[in-house]
């Protein structure tokens, strides 16, 4: 009986494979907030996941199709976060684990100072957009308040260009006749 089955392996799916358990051990030691699940989209592959932290959790299964490997890690309390397959016979993790330090955001103690970064980069783009976005209503309501108390009217003199030189000559409207 394998120890680590119930502690970062769900066997989801009898008829799957259970890594052995030095294998869970290695990945338990690496980040005890990983898990392993058979997928039940993909024929032979294991989903890994996350355990959940934030919002998450709060959003309805319903959303979700009840087939999908996103619901089955909502209903058990994590975030999926790749597809992995054995490849071979044997279980081999040093390639995902080094996959994973590669890509794991929350291993790299400068990735607080970037995200904070980014942060703050959408917030000044948000502000932007809603300034620019303010600046054009303002200048649309003046320009309409403009035109309903007759400040300024649309149409001008028309202008009605001459034949052959192509320079533009205003038409002058006969008064008196």
């Amino acid at each position: 009986m394998n120890s680590w089955v119930g502690v970062n392996f769900i066997a989801d799916n009898p008829k799957m494979a259970t890594p052995p358990a030095f294998w869970l051990r290695q990945l338990y030691h690496f980040d005890p907030d990983l898990a392993v699940l058979p997928s039940r989209q993909r024929p032979y592959a294991y989903v890994l996941a996350r355990k959940a932290r934030r919002s998450f959790m709060a959003t309805p299964a319903k959303l979700f199709r009840r087939e999908t490997d996103t619901s089955m890690c909502h209903q058990y309390g994590y975030v999926p976060v790749s597809l992995i397959f054995q490849t071979g016979p044997v279980w081999s993790i040093d390639n995902l684990l080094r996959d994973l330090r590669a890509r794991d955001t929350w291993r790299d103690p400068q990735m607080a100072e970037k995200a904070d970064a980014l942060d703050v980069s959408d917030r000044a783009k948000l502000k932007r957009t809603i300034r620019d976005d303010m600046w054009h209503r303002a200048g649309d309501a003046w320009r309409s308040y403009q035109a309903r108390t007759g400040q300024r009217t649309k149409l001008q003199a028309p202008v009605a260009r001459s034949a052959g030189t192509g320079s533009p000559h205003v038409i002058q409207a006969a008064v008196g006749v």
